[in-house]
C-alpha cells in the first residue's frame, strides 16, 4: 500500500514540474485559413486615399489568373478616384455601325426636262453635266445667263456620257460659245433621233454662278408668250409682237416642219431692226435673242428667205 501511494505521488510531482515550463500569456493555437479566392480578391480591392498625392490601392495578395487580367470581356468599369497616378480602366470599345452608303448620283449629270431652270457655280475651267431626253426633230433650246465675268461655252453629245464634262475623243452634236463675259448663251439642239443627250455648261474664262434654262416649242410654262405651229403663203411674212418683262431676254425660235428655209427677224419699238438669224438652212430651226435696256416692245417677223410657202412652229419666250 505505501508502494503504491509514494508512486501515485511522483506522478502528481512531474506533472506540476511539466506545468512550470508553459508561458503564462500564450494563447492556443488556431487553424491556418486558407488562401483567398479570386472572387475575394475583387472585393477586397480598397479605393484611393483622398489625398494631395495617390497612393496605390490596396489589394489582397493573391494571383489572378491571366486569362482574366488580359481577356477584355472578363474587365467590368470601375470607377476610379482621380489622383496624379490614378488610371482609369478603360470601357469596353463599342464599334458603331456603319453609315448607310448613299446612292450614287444619276449617270450624266442631272436630270434636265424642258420648262426647268437650274444653276450652279463654276470656277476657273469647271464644268456641270445636264441630262436630258429628246425626241426626233424637236429642238430643245438651252440658255444660260452668267453673272459677274464668268463666260460660258456651251455643248451637247449624243447620248448619256456618265457624268463626263469633258468626254475624250467624243464630237459635240453642237456647240456655242460666242457671247462675251457675262452675257447669255444659248445653244439650240435638233435631235436625229429619240433618247439622251448630255448638255455641258464649262467656264470658258473666269469663274462664277449661273443660270440655265432648257425649253422645247411644245412645252407651256409662264415664259411663254407666244407658242403655235403657223403657215406662210409664197412671198410672205408673219408678224407677232411681245412685251419685255423689265430688262429681261426675249427669245425667238422658230422650226419648219418642212424643208422651207425661214429666217426671223426682231424689231424694235421704234421698228429698226435689232437681230436677224438666217443661219440654218432648209429645214433648220432658227433661233435669236435680245437683251432690253428696259421695259419695251419687240416684233418679230418669220419669212421663208427664197419666198416660197412655209409651215413652222414658233415659239417667243419672255423671261421673268
Amino acid at each position: 500500500m505505501k508502494r503504491h501511494a509514494l508512486l501515485l505521488s511522483l506522478v502528481l510531482l512531474l506533472a506540476a514540474l511539466a506545468g512550470c515550463d508553459r508561458a503564462p500569456d500564450q494563447p492556443a493555437a488556431t487553424p491556418i485559413p486558407p488562401p483567398p479566392t479570386l472572387a475575394a480578391t475583387t472585393e477586397l480591392i480598397l479605393p484611393t486615399p483622398l489625398t494631395g498625392g495617390a497612393t496605390a490601392p490596396a489589394t489582397a495578395a493573391a494571383a489572378t489568373p491571366a486569362a482574366a487580367a488580359t481577356d477584355p470581356a472578363t474587365v467590368e468599369p470601375t470607377a476610379t478616384v482621380a489622383g496624379a497616378d490614378a488610371t482609369p480602366t478603360p470601357w469596353p470599345t463599342v464599334t458603331p455601325e456603319p453609315a448607310a452608303t448613299p446612292s450614287p448620283a444619276a449617270p450624266g449629270g442631272d436630270s434636265f426636262a424642258p420648262g426647268q431652270a437650274t444653276g450652279s457655280t463654276l470656277a476657273t475651267n469647271g464644268s456641270t453635266a445636264y441630262r436630258a431626253q429628246g425626241q426626233r426633230f424637236q429642238p430643245l433650246i438651252l440658255f444660260v445667263e452668267p453673272v459677274n465675268q464668268l463666260d460660258v461655252a456651251l455643248a451637247v453629245y449624243g447620248g448619256d456620257l456618265s457624268g463626263q464634262t469633258t468626254p475624250e475623243g467624243v464630237t459635240p452634236l453642237t456647240a456655242a460659245d460666242n457671247a462675251l463675259a457675262g452675257r447669255p448663251e444659248i445653244l439650240v439642239l435638233s435631235p436625229e433621233a429619240d433618247g439622251a443627250y448630255t448638255f455641258v455648261v464649262r467656264a470658258a474664262s473666269g469663274e462664277g454662278s449661273y443660270t440655265a434654262r432648257l425649253y422645247d416649242l411644245t412645252t407651256s410654262g409662264p415664259d411663254m408668250a407666244v407658242q403655235q405651229s403657223d403657215t406662210l403663203d409664197g412671198g410672205t411674212e408673219k408678224a407677232y409682237a411681245v412685251n419685255s418683262r423689265g430688262a429681261r431676254p426675249v427669245i425667238a425660235v422658230a422650226d419648219p416642219s418642212d424643208l422651207s428655209d425661214i429666217a426671223l427677224d426682231v424689231l424694235g419699238a421704234d421698228g429698226a431692226l435689232v437681230t436677224t438669224a438666217n443661219y440654218g438652212g432648209p429645214g433648220g430651226a432658227e433661233t435669236a435673242y435680245v437683251l432690253p435696256l428696259g421695259a419695251t416692245s419687240y416684233t418679230v417677223k418669220v419669212r421663208e428667205v427664197n419666198g416660197a410657202p412655209a409651215a413652222f412652229q414658233i415659239a417667243i419666250i419672255t423671261l421673268e
